[in-house]
């Protein structure tokens, strides 16, 4: 029986319905697993496994690591979780979120070295059971929170306590959504190639950015041609001619609070409503969305542009990120309006407002590979990829494994999505 089985059968817990550890009443003690192993140096180094009921009480230290981390992940910020579960979890990962925390300990402080929460999770055709960070389409960012200073260090020594048979842990650690050059993705395959553990990277694959470029020439501009953007101003000024067209930038609460309801609004009545995958259609991610941009445009980490035409919302943006880095979360416009091209409209405007900004230095689209608006609009490309590390030296064939049966389930979803698409053609034929 693994400890997360293990922890649900302890005195004084029971499960709620997301599959989280809560206490009793009468009961204060907070339900933490921890696996600890001492270090040659004066410094003790444990791992705890924290339910993500507890995320109160590691606010401040998981806040203050993302300010000194390698690389930043606004998706695995106290802000952006405590809008994430119950919500997405229930979805995402039904038997539970818990919150893997580093700590480094010597004789006067204890501080957190790396953070990320993880989930058990089946995955592939036929079925892998691997732990990965919580990291989905909703925050398609994996990056763990790795202290600077001490990243060598850390990463080695989690890979060390994931393995530890008491934990019962699956042996492969999966993680998606890295970039390939950032220097968390170098820190962790250092620290398997030292400890001499087999590591994988595959579904390598780019996606659209923005970036600022200090160079002589000043920062870059769109990947648009000249061409393009005339055509751009010309249908601008036709909407123009029809009512009052404007651009709108939220970024105060209130003002970020009412244009989420209009971004979940437009939407829905788009395709992704028709095909049931817009944010309105789902009630628990609803009400994610509705809180990550509340959370946020609290202290200024989030804002939404619009454009508007005669007072009605037809494209907009909602952007997320703090001190010169972001990312383009969600985009929607009106597809009624689709001849005077509102969603690239809008597109333009955030990209002429944020090379504008002084402290601006990146822009991640979030987009899928080969996306066919971010990828015009935004010329630079960020490598990512998925990486797999065998966390003991018997599990080395099953990163194979899993890899092959990853893919094998990717090539059946294509396969599925083509004969479906094939049966409405035939139908939407016998129907004439």
């Amino acid at each position: 029986m693994g400890i997360f089985e293990m922890a649900a059968l302890q005195p004084g817990r029971k499960r709620d319905g997301l599959g989280r550890l809560v206490e009793r009443r009468g009961d204060t003690r907070l339900p933490t697993l921890r696996s600890s192993q001492s270090g040659m140096s004066a410094h003790l180094w444990e791992l705890e496994l924290v339910p993500a009921i507890a995320l109160a009480r590691l606010n401040h230290d998981i806040g203050a690591l993302s300010e000194r981390a390698l690389d930043q992940n606004i998706f695995f910020e106290p802000t952006v979780l405590r809008a994430a579960w119950p919500r997405l979890t229930s979805l995402l990962a039904p038997h539970g979120v818990w919150m893997a925390c580093l700590w480094q300990s010597g004789e006067d402080n204890r501080a957190l070295r790396l953070f990320m929460p993880i989930r058990i999770h089946k995955v592939g055709l036929p079925r892998k059971t691997v732990l990965q960070p919580l990291s989905n389409q909703f925050m398609p960012i994996g990056t763990p929170l790795i202290d600077a200073e001490y990243a060598g260090e850390a990463c080695e020594t989690l890979l060390r306590l994931l393995s530890d048979p008491d934990l019962n842990l699956p042996d492969i650690l999966d993680l998606a959504f890295q970039r390939t050059d950032s220097a968390s993705t170098r820190a962790l395959i250092a620290a398997a190639n030292s400890l001499g553990l087999s590591n994988s990277t595959y579904n390598s694959h780019q996606r659209a950015a923005l970036l600022s470029k200090n160079n002589g020439e000043g920062k870059n501009a769109t990947g648009l041609s000249k061409k393009h953007l005339r055509e751009l101003a010309r249908q601008f000024r036709k909407l123009e001619e029809k009512g009052e067209t404007r651009f709108e930038i939220a970024r105060s609460q209130n003002r970020v609070l009412d244009s989420v309801e209009e971004f979940l609004t437009l939407e829905l009545s788009g395709w992704k409503g028709r095909k049931g995958t817009a944010l309105y259609n789902h009630k628990r991610i609803a009400a994610f969305s509705r809180q990550i941009v509340a959370e946020l445009a609290m202290n200024k980490n989030c804002e939404i542009v619009s454009l508007k035409h005669n007072g009605k919302t037809i494209a907009a943006l909602i952007l997320l990120g703090r001190e010169g880095r972001f990312v383009a979360w969600k985009i929607a416009f009106d597809e009624t309006m689709s001849a005077y091209s509102p969603g690239m409209q809008v597109m333009v405007k955030a990209t002429q407002d944020l090379l504008e900004r002084k402290q601006f230095l990146e822009a991640d689209s979030l987009a899928v590979p080969n996306h066919q608006m971010m990828n015009r609009v935004w010329p630079e490309r960020l490598a990512m990829t998925d990486m797999a590390i065998a966390l003991t030296p018997e599990a080395d064939q099953n990163i194979d494994q899993l890899i092959a049966a990853k893919s094998r389930l990717q090539d059946w979803k294509l396969l599925t999505k083509n004969a479906l698409r094939r049966t409405r053609m035939f139908h939407r034929i016998l129907g004439r």
